[in-house]
């Protein structure tokens, strides 16, 4: 949606999320950035506000948090729906699709057949093409172009790997419900041949929409290592840390798993194409329940940028808000050294808050130093109104980041009563935090990114105040407060 106040009917309309106009979404995908513009293509119904139907839809962007939303890009038929998969920039036009100079975008997703005289009920992977920059797109006379003759073979992720005249495709994508890999190269992106198959018995069960690529590791490019994201049932995403050879992955069973992300909220997330240098990655908030919202249903994340980094001597995946989101801030109020005693009298639990200051709306950026000193429990509270407020905190009797949304506002599923713990460590002493808030999200960096929680939240209209808290002691705290203002699309 294009940045502007949210109307009276639609409280929870996020400014710097994209979220479609309406009706139904859920994954990402085509994640590509190509002339300067960013395209989101999403799973879609454009019918209802529920699951069905599935298309994908488009938008475009120039800084990542404002969208516009563009017509349907490639729509379901009466036999096929369009399902999850990426998009290139065929600048060498292998594919041949492209026309005179024009170097065609390529989109291959998964075409889910429903009562097919064909494929029957099968999933297989399926290219379309657009000749004129994204704006309008044909499939391939040819598709499907990858068929396993299974039902459960979707989500390809296609990139480049090698020079650009000496390399080849490779498509990852995966039989979900044997949670295994399968991977594919092409010379053309029409042509496929399997060249290896991956499975963990270290990650969780059922997996979908794959993404496989490179990072550097604490930034020495000399020391690049492959990342393979998966989305796993639950929901949930994990990572696992290998060497990939342009035809094989091998995992490193040295490195842990881990998790992407720790929040209830975030699924199905992808990167970017056509970014060298960046790992930028969105994912999908909103598959656990449905939301109070309408009309529309499903909000894109924030743009993360994706590292690794040597934490105690283990590899981690890192993130980071995308750089775009320094471009917004206003700053309102800063904060350094304040003391939070929270030793007050009466039983355990008895603590002490701190209005910090409030923001212009609900789009805000808070950075928080907190040492916990004495206290069993400290934190800030955001989106803080007259009767909601979400809190997150270190509790210092379990060495867990706490996010509490028991108290958020509109408590739109059960899971909001349980608090989300993510054990996390001290540095030198103190927890760092780095929080992004809009009109139905909390998205949560602890610890330069090492830990990363997504949740939606509910909250009123009113709810723009920061605070800080402690129970138990004292503790202390520096606090940045920032409105978060996008100038709006420009494309």
């Amino acid at each position: 949606m294009p940045t502007s106040e949210p109307a009276a009917t639609e409280p929870y309309r996020p400014r710097l999320h994209f979220s479609p106009a309406r009706n139904w979404m859920n994954d990402p995908n085509g994640l590509l950035f190509h002339d300067g513009t960013y395209h989101l293509f999403f799973q879609h119904n454009p019918g209802a506000p529920e699951w069905g139907d599935i298309a994908w839809g488009h938008a475009t962007s120039s800084d990542l948090l404002t969208w516009t939303e563009h017509p349907v890009a490639i729509p379901a038929t009466e036999h096929e729906m369009i399902f999850s998969g990426s998009a290139v920039v065929d600048a060498a036009n292998t594919s041949g699709l492209g026309v005179a100079e024009v170097a065609p975008l390529v989109a291959i997703y998964t075409s889910a057949y429903r009562d097919h005289p064909v494929h029957g009920g099968n999933q297989a992977q399926s290219v379309a093409f657009s000749v004129d920059g994204g704006r309008t797109w044909e499939k391939y006379a040819g598709n499907p172009v990858h068929d396993r003759g299974r039902t459960d073979y979707r989500d390809p992720k296609v990139f480049w790997f090698g020079p650009p005249d000496g390399g080849h495709w490779v498509m990852v994508a995966v039989d979900a419900d044997a949670s295994r890999l399968v991977v594919n190269v092409s010379d053309d992106l029409l042509r496929w041949r399997t060249t290896s198959t991956f499975e963990s018995a270290r990650l969780p069960e059922m997996w979908e929409c794959p993404d496989l690529f490179p990072l550097v590791v604490d930034g020495d490019p000399e020391r690049a290592r492959w990342v393979l994201v998966l989305s796993t049932g639950g929901p949930g995403q994990h990572y696992v840390v290998g060497d990939f050879d342009g035809e094989r992955f091998v995992e490193d069973a040295e490195v842990p798993t881990g998790r992407v992300d720790h929040g209830a909220d975030l699924y199905a997330a992808a990167t970017y194409n056509g970014l060298p240098g960046r790992r930028v990655l969105i994912g999908w908030m909103g598959q656990a329940f449905r939301a109070p919202t309408s009309p529309w249903q499903g909000i894109m994340s924030a743009p993360r940028d994706l590292g690794l980094r040597a934490v105690e001597g283990v590899l981690r995946l890192v993130s980071q808000f995308s750089r775009e989101i320094d471009k917004a801030e206003r700053e309102v109020v800063s904060v350094e050294g304040l003391v939070v005693d929270g030793s007050g009298p009466g039983s355990p639990g008895a603590g002490a808050t701190v209005v910090v200051g409030r923001g212009a709306g609900l789009q805000q950026r808070v950075r928080a130093r907190i040492v916990p000193g004495a206290a069993s429990f400290a934190g800030i509270r955001v989106l803080v109104g007259e009767t909601c407020g979400t809190s997150i905190g270190y509790d210092r009797t379990t060495g867990e980041l706490v996010l509490d949304r028991s108290a958020s506002g509109v408590v739109a599923h059960e899971g909001f009563a349980t608090p989300r713990r993510v054990p996390v460590r001290l540095v030198d002493g103190a927890l760092t935090l780095d929080v992004l808030t809009d009109a139905m999200s909390v998205e949560l960096l602890a610890n330069d990114g090492e830990v990363v929680v997504s949740e939606l939240v509910f909250p009123g209209s009113d709810a723009v105040g920061v605070e800080v808290f402690a129970e138990g002691g004292d503790a202390v705290v520096d606090v940045r407060v920032a409105d978060v203002v996008p100038e709006g699309p420009r494309d």
